[in-house]
């Protein structure tokens, strides 16, 4: 059965070439539960846009070079202050470790290469509609290259705290450090330390590496936490 109009996932779409535009609107377009309301072009287009209408998650280009002042790391930086609850999915073309834990450290949902875009799109959205991280297996890749996870970077669970357990189990089902604290009914600070000192104990250096591998593990368990090798390269 067809998603009615209401209930239906809304989209927008930003980048600068219109081929990639057609390429993702082609893409989204197979699923009936998922509606595109809105495409910009550039970076003032799409601030303007997400003004105007309303939408669950926005799927945009890292760079849209067509105005002077293009800083992709500000754009998601100014996206994230402006919608901070807002699901964002990044694309790229380029193909550089440090600049995708620059992006992923912004807080965004997925990050995606475009060249496996067909593949992997609809399954980012998929874990955008649940507030779920999503990384292409490329970029996964990459930083695995560059040393950002590992299974030598790995130690074993046991010695998290149980509060520690908490705040991967609940970073890991999609809650924001504000969200644990009040959830937990812990300051900010304090949420914040126990997330640095759970990433450390598991040999995660950034963020970028905490947040492949909450996608990886999914929820955790008090009780048990295993550590597999994140991926294989």
């Amino acid at each position: 059965m067809k998603a009615t109009t209401n209930n239906k996932l809304r989209i927008i779409l930003a980048d600068d070439h219109p081929i990639f535009l057609i390429g993702l609107r082609a893409v989204l377009e197979q699923d009936d539960s998922l509606a595109i309301v809105g495409e910009a072009s550039s970076p003032s287009a799409l601030a303007q846009l997400m003004q105007e209408i309303e939408c669950d998650v926005l799927v945009t280009d890292f760079m849209m070079p067509a105005e002077q002042q293009n800083d992709g790391l500000r754009l998601i930086e100014q996206l994230r202050r402006r919608h901070p609850d807002l699901p964002i999915v990044v694309v790229t073309m380029l193909n550089h470790p440090g600049l995708f834990r620059s992006i992923l450290d912004l807080g965004v949902t997925g990050l995606l290469s475009k060249a496996s875009l067909a593949d992997e799109l609809p399954t980012a959205i998929a874990r955008a509609r649940q507030h779920k991280p999503y990384i292409a297996q490329a970029i996964k890749q990459a930083l695995s290259l560059a040393g950002e996870v590992g299974p030598d970077r790995l130690v074993s669970s046991d010695q998290l705290s149980p509060r520690e357990l908490e705040v991967i189990r609940l970073l890991a089902a999609g809650h924001a450090v504000g969200e644990i604290a009040a959830q937990l009914n812990r300051s900010k600070q304090t949420v914040s330390a126990q997330k640095v000192s759970a990433m450390r104990k598991l040999g995660l250096s950034s963020e970028a590496a905490l947040y492949i591998y909450v996608q990886e593990h999914g929820p955790v368990s008090y009780t048990h936490l295993t550590l597999p090798t994140i991926y294989s390269v």
